[in-house]
C-alpha cells in the first residue's frame, strides 16, 4: 500500500506552531540544594494543573514519582537524596503536554543540580482521512513515525533530524479500522490513537 505524504504550507505551519506555543504549559520547577543529602523542589505553574514528578537513575530505573490527586498552582517540598547511591539521575516533571527535565548528580560531597530542559510532547489530529502531526525536536534526534494496525507494520517513515517536524498522511486508502500510530527516537516514544 502506498500512502501519499502531504505537505503543509509554511505559514499553515507557522501559524499552528504558534498556537501550540501559546497554548503550552510553562511550568518552572527549581531543585536548591541545602545539604549533601538534601534539597528543596519548588514547582510553580500559572494555571493550576495535575502534575506528575519521577527521578530515574542513569540505567532508567524510576527511584521516585508522585502524581498529583488535585490540580495544583505550586508545590515544594524537601527530598533526601541520602538512601540513593552516588550517580546521575534525572528528574523528570510532566504538566499536560509539557516537560521539564534536570539532571542532578549525587555524589559524597553533596548535589549537583543541571540546567532545565523544556520539551513537548507531540501535536496529532486525525480528521477526514488525514493524519497530521507535528513536534519539537529539540534534542534533534533521529525520528521515525509507523503505524500499525491489529495485524501489524502498515506504514513506516524516517523523518530525519530536523528541530522542526510537521508531516501529514493521507490516510483514506487504509481501510476502516483502529490504528497505533508511533513516533519514536533512540530516547523517547509517543502513541497516537486512531480509527477510521
Amino acid at each position: 500500500m502506498v500512502m501519499k505524504t502531504i505537505k503543509l504550507l509554511s505559514t499553515v505551519l507557522a501559524v499552528a506552531i504558534v498556537a501550540v506555543a501559546t497554548a503550552v504549559e510553562k511550568p518552572k520547577m527549581s531543585v536548591t540544594p541545602m545539604s549533601a543529602d538534601k534539597a528543596v523542589v519548588t514547582i510553580m505553574n500559572e494555571n493550576a494543573s495535575l502534575f506528575e514528578l519521577s527521578i530515574h537513575a542513569e540505567d532508567g530505573e524510576l527511584v521516585y514519582y508522585k502524581q498529583t490527586t488535585k490540580p495544583l498552582t505550586s508545590y515544594q517540598k524537601i527530598y533526601d537524596f541520602k538512601n540513593l547511591e552516588n550517580g546521575n539521575y534525572t528528574m523528570n516533571l510532566r504538566v499536560n503536554d509539557t516537560r521539564l527535565i534536570k539532571d542532578i548528580e549525587v555524589a559524597s560531597n553533596g548535589i549537583f543540580v543541571g540546567e532545565s530542559k523544556l520539551r513537548i510532547d507531540p501535536f496529532f489530529a486525525f480528521a477526514d482521512g488525514i493524519l497530521k502531526m507535528s513536534y519539537l525536536n529539540f534534542d534533534e534526534e533521529k525520528l521515525s513515525l509507523n503505524i500499525y494496525d491489529e495485524n501489524g507494520l502498515v506504514y513506516q517513515s524516517d523523518l530525519g533530524k530536523e528541530f522542526n517536524v510537521a508531516s501529514g498522511y493521507d490516510l483514506s486508502a487504509l481501510r476502516a479500522g483502529k490504528y497505533e500510530v508511533i513516533l519514536s527516537s533512540y530516547n523517547n516514544e509517543f502513541t497516537f490513537s486512531l480509527e477510521k
